[in-house]
């Protein structure tokens, strides 16, 4: 059961439902495509991996993506990052959120739109354990430079080394692609107080 239907699964999510054993449980808001989520999944078989996507198409990708590799600790959940922080999670779940690349809705009138906003901070603050972790990367200056301040402004955080926090992990998709095109990369990383 990689695709979650969340009408046959507790609210908020178990991990012993829903993934069939108790272990730490990192998340992934916007998988996107899925290369990010099961090439850590491959790489941390010890570790839950559950990914959010609104999009149906990217979603049912990387559903396929990961069936095809066999990996039995992987779940994706169609639906918004909003829906999975305010309704699906329950407090202190979550061990690493990665918000990888975000969309910067960069038109003015779409930037109610962006997922970094102090409310959302809050609500991944509140499900992240003691000494979780919160890592993201932008490669849009402006949203970058919207998304430090909000984190900045973030109570219940401390800074963490970025190069440190994201040494071993994975590229995504977006990532290689902006890399091979020069494109600068902000990278964030906090962890939760004890």
């Amino acid at each position: 059961m990689i695709d979650v239907d969340l009408d046959q699964v507790a609210i908020p999510f178990t991990w012993s439902e829903l993934f069939g054993r108790n272990a730490p449980t990192d998340v992934e808001i916007g998988s996107g495509k899925g290369k990010f989520l099961n090439e850590l999944a491959t790489a941390r078989p010890d570790r839950n991996i559950l990914a959010v996507e609104r999009s149906a198409k990217y979603h049912r990708l990387g559903c396929d993506r990961a069936a095809r590799r066999g990996l039995t600790n992987v779940r994706l959940v169609r639906t918004t990052g909003e829906d999975l922080l305010f309704r699906l999670l329950a407090d202190g779940a979550v061990e690493t959120f990665y918000v990888l690349f975000p969309d910067p809705w960069p038109k003015k009138r779409h930037h109610k739109r962006r997922f970094f906003k102090a409310e959302n901070v809050a609500a991944m603050c509140r499900a992240l354990s003691p000494s979780g972790r919160l890592l993201v990367k932008s490669d849009h200056d402006e949203y970058a430079a919207v998304i430090a301040d909000v984190l900045g402004a973030a109570s219940g955080f401390t800074a963490l080394d970025t190069e440190e926090a994201f040494a071993g992990l994975p590229q995504t998709g977006f990532e290689h692609k902006y890399m091979v095109d020069g494109r600068t990369i902000r990278s964030f990383a906090l962890e939760k107080r004890k």
